[in-house]
């Protein structure tokens, strides 16, 4: 059923319990390991972060809510679980129509996860190419890119 314009896609079910996905519906969750760091895509319709009160952090977010929907990259070694919290992560969308968008996810906060993240715009149906460029800072690993694929079906 359709709800503020859009449709709900299922709650995170294999997020971690207390993570800060849990509360959340996902239009997209994917995990994969890319040279010893284990990297977390989750994407949420803009709509969802607007049903937060004023005064909760994500909804001051990147300047607030914007777009369509918030692509948040979550990283931790993949080896110890330590959360890679000093990095510098830029993405690259290819969207359906050709064009390209690169951006810098800013470092962001919730529920006490350090994460990196940002708005952008995934309103054309077909699917976006998302390149996640990504610099740990310290550490023994280098730069790394990870590749996803998020589909618009127009839900």
């Amino acid at each position: 059923m359709a709800t503020g314009g859009y449709t709900p896609w299922a709650p995170c079910t294999d997020c971690p319990a207390g993570s800060e996905f849990g509360n959340l519906i996902l239009a997209q969750h994917e995990e994969k390991a890319v040279a010893g760091i284990k990297v977390v895509l989750a994407i949420v319709h803009v709509e969802e972060i607007k049903r937060h009160p004023e005064e909760h952090p994500e909804i001051k977010m990147h300047g607030g809510p914007k777009g369509t929907h918030h692509l948040l990259i979550h990283l931790e070694d993949e080896k110890t679980g330590e959360i890679i919290s000093e990095a510098s992560v830029t993405v690259n969308i290819h969207n359906p129509d050709g064009t390209k968008v690169s951006k810098s996810l800013e470092l962001m906060t919730i529920s006490g996860r350090t994460n990196f993240g940002n708005y952008f715009d995934f309103s054309d149906m077909g699917n976006y190419h998302i390149e996640a460029m990504i610099t740990p800072e310290k550490g023994e690993h280098g730069r790394i890119s990870a590749f996803f694929v998020y589909e618009n079906k127009g839900h």
